[in-house]
């Protein structure tokens, strides 16, 4: 039976199915566990328990936060975090206000930049939307269809991702820039909580030649690195996977799925998938609750 460790629902801001029609999914799928990772939020987590119980599906409790390191824009997934931690309720609810309050902001610089966009189509899938609900709303415009810059996109595969992530995540030119948590604080917010940190498709926004960055991550305290997903090449997977063995840090594997945001992406297609992966994050996970209950 085989795993899928990076799921995203409706509690994203870029996600499309609900938690029931994941596990769905899941079933359809034959999947024997998954992960429940949405964007700096655990909304759909219980729901996702419940009707992973009630369909024999094993669901992780997790969450995909978004940090900043040296510049660099990461993912940190928390896997087996305890959802009602008052520390990751406070933390979710501080990303979502801020995120709200930054919609505005984040539509006047892409104006500014000559592209059409109304708000009500940024919001439409929740009212904290990730840099790819901009770029969905800039490709959804017909105001766009005769801008060049827009159009060199269309062709490519996963174009509106794309765009996002030359133009418009952190760092990029049209971004607006809002407070991004810290990977260090991150990664101690879900030891705190009992769950196990993993870096999420490093390759998405990192080179092999910033592996000395890794090994920063790795010293405060990261336990792992989703080697495995629909993000990497074969090349990049390799590499990954063999930084993990050196480095003596558990591989993980996800898919990333999210729904039309992500169209050629789909649940349980990522490879090196095997259950054994989930009973390393849970031996992790238990070292975590027995050092807290030694403190």
């Amino acid at each position: 039976m085989t795993v899928d460790l990076h799921i995203h629902t409706v509690a994203s801001g870029d996600g499309e199915f609900s938690p029931q029609e994941i596990i769905q999914f899941a079933k359809a799928n034959q999947l024997q566990a998954i992960a429940i990772t949405d964007h700096d939020s655990i909304n759909s987590v219980e729901a996702a328990l419940y009707w992973g119980k009630k369909h024999g599906i094993e669901v992780i409790p997790g969450c995909e936060f978004s940090s900043i390191y040296k510049e660099k824009w990461l993912h940190v997934l928390g896997y087996f975090i305890d959802y009602n931690h008052p520390d990751i309720k406070q933390w979710c609810d501080k990303i979502e206000k801020v995120r709200k309050e930054n919609v505005d902001a984040q539509i006047v610089k892409l104006r500014e930049a000559g592209f059409y966009l109304d708000k009500d189509k940024v919001i439409e899938n929740g009212s904290q939307p990730m840099p790819i609900s901009y770029s969905r709303a800039i490709f959804s415009d017909h105001r766009n269809n005769n801008n060049q810059m827009v159009n060199q996109y269309r062709s490519q595969e996963n174009y509106q991702l794309r765009f996002c992530l030359d133009w418009i995540v952190t760092g990029q030119p049209y971004n607006a820039p809002q407070y991004i948590p810290a990977v260090k604080d991150v990664i101690c917010l879900i030891i705190r909580s009992a769950g196990v940190p993993v870096l999420a498709h490093p390759a998405a926004t990192l080179s092999i030649d910033d592996d000395p960055l890794l090994k920063d991550l790795l010293e405060m305290g990261l336990m792992g690195i989703e080697a495995f997903t629909t993000w990497h090449t074969k090349e990049q997977e390799d590499h990954y996977y063999q930084f993990c063995q050196e480095n003596g840090v558990l591989a993980t594997c996800g898919s990333d799925f999210h729904g039309k945001s992500k169209p050629h992406i789909h649940i349980g297609q990522v490879k090196n998938n095997g259950y054994k992966v989930v009973e390393r994050l849970t031996n992790l996970s238990h070292m975590h609750k027995r050092s807290d209950a030694l403190a």
